[in-house]
């Protein structure tokens, strides 16, 4: 049976990291027979273009990303994350035509990477990542996240990311679930606009997200959050669950897992330590969709866009907000409100 999400029941957290044996059994086989998704020859997947030639080291706090055209929040991006402790980003950068590439060749501590094929070609990032892991090396943390994805953990506006690390540590965990709460303006899509200048956040403009429209169920790929505006809206039933700060070893792999949950998948089925605050719809929405279409890159060529884009509703003065709606005010709130649990420090 689903449990409601957010959490309002304390013990219901555990139950989320408690599948049967025979549903982690299932997960780990699933590990070992899952056929790869990416055929394409791996020589020269990815080219480095730019970037400290120094090695990362041991203590280094390493964030890998795929990129296309973010223009509009990538500073935002590095500016948050260098706050939460990163030392060093790995980009692949799906041939962005903005200038998005121009500022990650700029930034000190990035490593920026190429690639021949396209983000589809590459089974939806999912061999570029775990190329990246290849190139890094195994037994470190990785954050592995999207440009615009923003990670929010108890305390985070205080804690850095290796007290974080030190937390999931103690707590016996290997990989930090985070769901993606989608963002939306409080009134319509063309209320207010982002300028990425330091002054604000992605957040601060995209500040509201759903309150009671999601459920948690033990699936396939591990623990699964389902639901926000784009199924309550749209009709959308995607999975927004997340894993985006890991323990990456030999056995960890994209290719036998999916985006929202790398393999192995037994390792998947844990509470959930943090969110993601997705900057997913704003008044650059209507052009970013059209473009995320026409490429047809992401799930299903694309069609989960198409599907928003072709709503009768949706247009620039449109707007997702609704009584259930939440103003994003800090972890605490999210603590609070049952979006994520507290590890013992």
């Amino acid at each position: 049976m689903p449990i409601q999400y957010p959490i309002s029941d304390p013990a219901d957290w555990r139950r989320l990291d408690r599948p049967s044996f025979l549903r982690r059994a299932k997960a780990s086989l699933y590990h070992y027979t899952y056929p790869a998704a990416f055929t394409a020859p791996r020589k020269n997947l990815l080219t480095k273009v730019s970037g400290p030639s120094a090695h990362p080291v041991q203590d280094d706090v390493l964030a890998i990303c795929i990129v296309k055209n973010a223009i509009g929040y990538i500073n935002s991006f590095l500016r948050y994350y260098r706050k939460l402790g990163v030392t060093r980003f790995a980009f692949v950068d799906d041939q962005s035509n903005d200038g998005t590439s121009d500022i990650l060749r700029n930034a000190p501590e990035v490593d920026l990477y190429t690639s021949p094929i396209r983000y589809s070609e590459a089974a939806r990032g999912k061999a570029w990542r775990d190329a990246l892991f290849k190139i890094y090396g195994a037994n470190r943390w990785y954050l592995s996240l999207d440009a615009d994805e923003f990670l929010v953990f108890p305390d985070s506006e205080t804690k850095t990311l290796p007290d974080f690390i030190r937390q999931l540590e103690k707590a016996g965990m290997q990989r930090c679930h985070a769901p993606m709460l989608d963002l939306y303006p409080e009134g319509p899509l063309n209320g207010d606009e982002f300028v990425d200048d330091g002054s604000r956040w992605p957040f601060d403009v995209s500040s509201n997200f759903d309150g009671d429209s999601y459920t948690i169920k033990l699936e396939r790929y591990g623990t699964s959050v389902r639901g926000g505006p784009r199924k309550r809206f749209f009709g959308r039933d995607m999975r927004l669950s997340k894993f985006p700060l890991i323990w990456v070893d030999k056995a960890t792999s994209y290719e036998r897992g999916s985006i929202h949950g790398p393999g192995p998948c037994s390792r998947n089925f844990v509470p959930i330590t943090a969110v993601l605050m997705h900057y997913r719809f704003s008044n650059q929405s209507i052009n970013e969709f059209k473009n995320i279409v026409s490429q047809g890159g992401h799930a299903d060529g694309g069609a989960h866009y198409g599907a928003i884009l072709d709503h009768p509703d949706f247009s620039e003065d449109f707007t997702l907000a609704y009584d259930g709606s939440v103003k994003f005010s800090g972890s605490a709130d999210l603590v609070e409100r049952g979006f994520m649990m507290n590890l013992p420090s």
